[in-house]
C-alpha cells in the first residue's frame, strides 16, 4: 500500500523542473538584452569623421561652414572636414550622394534651377542661419540700370549656386534676355569688373560677407537699385523684402550704400542627411542657437529673435535632432532613429523567443505522450482494486474487513497519485479528472457494499437476539 508523501517531497519534482527551464530562458534574454545594447549603440553613435559641404572661397558660406566645424570638433571630438564646393546646388547634390553630412543651402535654389523637388525626403532642414540678400551691382563709373541688360555681359558666382537662382528669378522679373551670363568666382570680381570684361554682377550672400565689404568699401563697385521691388516679392514667395540701413558697408570717404537699400532676401539653411546621427544635429542645432557663435558669426537675425528665426519656413522637413532642440517637451525617451532601426530587430527577436518556447513546449509534450503517463499505474491499480471488490458482495462474515481493506486502498491510492501533481497539472490534465471520478465511483460502489453489509449483519443479530428473548421467555 502507497506511503504518504512529504509535502516537501512533493515540490521538489516541481522545482526540479523550473529549475531545469531557467538556463534556456535566461540564455535568450541575455542575448536579446545584448542586442538591443548593441543596435542602441550603434544608431547613437557619432562618427569618426564628417563632411560639411560649404561654398565657394571667400563666401558667407565658407565662414559659416569654418566655424560650425571649429564648435563640432571642440564638442564632440570629431574630425571635421569642410569641403569648398560651388553653392547651393552643388551643396544639395553632394548630401544626396552621401559626400558630405551637412551642408548649407539657399532655400528655393533647386525649384529655381533644376525646376523639380526630387529625392526631397533624403534632406532634412536643420536650421535658418541668417538672411541672404540679392545684391546686383556695377562698375562705379558704369550708367547701365537692370531695366536694359539686353546685350550686356552679367556675372554671377556659379551655375550651381544661389547667385545663378537669383539671378535667374531677377531676369524673369525683368523680362530680360541677356546674351548670356558668365561665371566668375567671387575672388576675382574685382578684376572683372575692374577690367570691364563685365558689365553688372548679381551676388546673393550675407551682408557681412567678405566679397560685398571688397567690393563695395574699396570701391570695385556700386550697387543699383532693383525696379518693381514689390511685383518682384510678390511673384515669388520665397522672397520677403528686405532693407541693407544706409553706411552699412562703410562711413567713409562717404556711406556705402548713401541711404538705405530696399532689396529682396531668401534664408541661408543649414541641411543634414536623413540617416546622420541624431546626436551630431541636435550638437550642430544647439551650436546655433548659442549667442555666443551667433555674435562671434555676426549672425544678427538668429540672435535677435533666437528659435523662431530658426526654425522659420523650412523648405524640407525638420530633422528629428532639430526637433529635440526646438520642441524638448516632444522629445521622446528612446532615440526615434534607435526605435526605428531596431523595429526589424525587435520583431525577430520576438520570434525567436516564441519560436524557441512554442518548440521547448512541443519536446516537452512529445516526451510526455512517448513515455507511459504517470497516471497509467494508478489507473492500473484502480481497475485491479474494481475487480478485487467484484467477488465480494458482502455476504460473508470476512467481507466487512476485507471491504474495509479496498476502500483505504482507493483512498491511499487517490492521495499518493495527487501528490505528484501541481494545482496547474491538474487544472489542464483532463486524465487526472478522469481518475479521480473513478476513485470516487469505486470508493462509493465499495462504501455501499460496507453499508449493505452492515445493516445485514445488524439485522441478523437483532433477529437471533429476539429468539433468544422469546426461548427464554417460554
Amino acid at each position: 500500500m502507497p506511503a504518504m508523501s512529504d509535502p516537501i517531497e512533493q515540490a521538489r519534482p516541481d522545482k526540479d523542473r523550473l529549475r531545469s527551464s531557467l538556463p534556456w530562458v535566461a540564455r535568450v534574454l541575455v542575448v536579446a538584452v545584448m542586442v538591443v545594447i548593441a543596435a542602441y549603440w550603434w544608431d547613437t553613435r557619432l562618427p569618426d569623421r564628417i563632411t560639411i559641404a560649404g561654398g565657394p572661397a571667400d563666401g558667407r558660406y565658407d565662414q559659416l561652414a569654418h566655424g560650425l566645424a571649429s564648435e563640432l570638433r571642440n564638442r564632440l571630438g570629431i574630425q571635421v572636414e569642410v569641403q569648398s564646393t560651388r553653392g547651393s546646388l552643388d551643396n544639395l547634390h553632394q548630401l544626396e550622394s552621401g559626400q558630405a553630412s551637412l551642408g548649407l543651402y539657399q532655400s528655393e535654389t533647386r525649384a529655381v534651377l533644376e525646376d523639380v523637388l526630387r529625392e526631397r525626403q533624403a534632406l532634412r532642414f536643420v536650421a535658418n542661419l541668417y538672411p541672404e540678400y540679392l545684391i546686383p551691382v556695377v562698375a562705379p563709373d558704369s550708367k547701365l540700370e537692370l531695366t536694359a541688360l539686353n546685350g550686356h555681359k552679367i556675372a554671377c558666382n556659379d551655375h550651381m549656386s544661389g547667385d545663378h537662382a537669383m539671378l535667374t528669378m531677377l531676369l524673369k522679373h525683368l523680362s530680360q534676355d541677356p546674351e548670356g551670363y558668365t561665371t566668375v568666382p567671387y575672388t576675382d570680381l574685382p578684376t572683372a569688373l575692374d577690367s570691364g570684361d563685365v558689365d553688372a554682377a548679381v551676388i546673393s550672400c550675407g551682408i557681412n560677407a567678405r566679397v560685398l565689404h571688397h567690393l563695395l568699401a574699396e570701391g570695385h563697385a556700386v550697387l543699383i537699385d532693383i525696379p518693381f521691388l514689390n511685383s518682384f516679392v510678390r511673384r515669388n514667395a520665397a522672397l520677403v523684402e528686405s532693407t541693407i540701413p544706409a553706411g552699412y558697408f562703410t562711413m567713409t570717404p562717404q556711406p556705402i550704400p548713401a541711404e538705405d537699400y530696399r532689396t529682396v532676401a531668401t534664408q541661408a539653411q543649414l541641411l543634414a542627411t536623413e540617416d546622420v546621427s541624431v546626436r551630431l544635429v541636435e550638437t550642430a542645432t544647439e551650436i546655433i542657437l548659442d549667442p555666443h557663435f551667433q555674435r562671434r558669426l555676426q549672425l544678427a537675425d538668429l540672435n535677435s529673435r533666437g528659435a523662431e528665426y530658426a526654425q522659420l519656413r523650412p523648405e524640407f522637413p525638420v530633422h528629428v535632432g532639430a526637433s529635440h532642440i526646438y520642441n524638448p517637451a516632444l522629445k521622446p525617451l528612446l532615440d526615434p532613429d534607435f526605435v526605428e532601426g531596431t523595429e526589424g530587430i525587435r520583431s525577430f527577436m520576438v520570434s525567436i523567443i516564441a519560436a524557441i518556447w512554442l518548440t521547448h513546449r512541443w519536446w516537452k509534450r512529445r516526451e510526455m505522450l512517448s513515455q507511459e503517463h504517470r497516471l497509467d499505474r494508478y489507473i492500473k491499480d484502480v481497475l485491479q482494486i474494481e475487480r478485487d471488490q467484484v467477488g465480494i458482495d458482502g455476504t460473508e462474515p470476512d467481507d466487512e474487513s476485507a471491504l474495509q481493506e479496498l476502500l483505504d486502498r482507493v483512498t491511499h491510492l487517490r492521495q499518493a497519485a495527487l501528490s505528484e501533481f501541481t494545482a496547474h497539472e491538474l487544472n489542464e490534465d483532463q486524465a487526472v479528472d478522469c481518475f479521480v471520478e473513478m476513485c470516487h465511483a469505486l470508493s462509493d460502489k465499495i462504501s455501499g457494499k460496507l453499508i449493505r453489509h452492515t445493516m445485514k449483519h445488524q439485522l441478523s443479530n437483532a433477529v437471533v437476539e429476539q429468539l433468544k428473548r422469546s426461548e427464554a421467555a417460554t
